[in-house]
């Protein structure tokens, strides 16, 4: 029932609502976790995992969600490569990033929130996890912000590569990921926000790198599960790769919003200042094609 709050239809039209249905479906998660409270012991020490149960209860309506765009995008990329229509490409994958990012930054809203209200110990594995960053962050920092930037660079493109095989051998499998980064993202927002209606200035802190990033995953999973699809619909010669031909040029996408994010994140202001302009300014762009684009309103 909860991945059917919203429509495929009305999420293409407003995007937007991506982000609410994420904040809801997410909220639902953790109170059925709150629920569980299942908690463990190792050596005498206990460990809460009601974070980990809050992700997957999260994941499961989210996976239908995503599945179901991605078999309805393939289809629009089948009608296309038929057609030989070329000009739809931005207009059709645009969209589906921005989709995505609502999504993702849904359910980092919500956990965020959450974290504030629930007990200090609720999300102990994203803790866990956080605390585990931030050591590794702090053993970087003597190496300066080319070493750095090599450093989140790889990171971050091994992440990417994952979100594409996992999308690739599971379809919608780049949920997964997004789900437990919007965890992490969000706890951590949670925990450094010293009231709830500081949460959106806290997150902001984190946007600049933080939009190029995401982006790159969703892009991977995009066309991990493109190509997925394409090879379960079992098409002729020619329209599977035309197909696989759109998919790889997303996830070359991705690959430079991975890049970009790296820089924005590490390097001094001046190449900050330069990443961002291209970065936003390619963002920028697609979500005009996206919202404006001839294809935008398909079905």
């Amino acid at each position: 029932m909860f991945e059917s709050i919203i429509r495929f239809e009305e999420a293409n039209e407003k995007p937007w609502l991506m982000f609410i249905w994420a904040f809801i479906v997410c909220s639902i998660a953790v109170l059925i976790a709150a629920q569980i409270n299942y908690q463990v012991s190792f050596g005498g020490i206990s460990f809460n995992l009601s974070g980990l149960f809050a992700v997957l209860f999260a994941i499961i309506p989210s996976v239908y969600f995503v599945t179901l765009l991605i078999k309805k995008e393939e289809i629009l990329s089948e009608k296309f490569a038929a057609k030989r229509i070329e000009a739809a490409f931005w207009d059709r994958h645009g969209k589906d990033i921005m989709i995505l990012l609502f999504f993702f930054f849904g359910m980092v809203f919500a956990f965020a929130l959450w974290t504030y209200i629930m007990p200090g110990d609720f999300f102990q594995v994203q803790s866990s996890k956080i605390g585990q960053i931030q050591g590794t962050v702090s053993g970087q920092l003597t190496e300066g912000n080319i070493g750095i930037f090599n450093r989140v660079l790889v990171n971050n493109l091994q992440v990417t590569v994952f979100s594409f095989m996992f999308s690739l051998f599971f379809g919608a499998g780049a949920v997964f990921i997004l789900v437990w980064n919007a965890s992490i993202l969000g706890v951590f927002v949670g925990q450094l926000s010293r009231h709830w209606a500081e949460i959106p200035a806290t997150a902001m802190g984190f946007l600049p790198h933080g939009i190029p990033e995401i982006a790159g995953y969703v892009c991977a999973g995009l066309a991990g599960g493109l190509i997925s699809a394409a090879i379960l619909r079992g098409h002729d010669r020619k329209v599977f790769k035309k197909v696989v031909r759109e998919s790889l040029e997303v996830l070359l996408l991705g690959i430079l919003f991975i890049f970009l994010g790296a820089g924005i994140e590490t390097l001094s202001t001046l190449w900050q200042t330069v990443f961002i302009i291209a970065f936003y300014s390619i963002f920028a762009y697609i979500a005009y094609r996206a919202f404006m684009g001839k294809y935008c309103n398909r079905c």
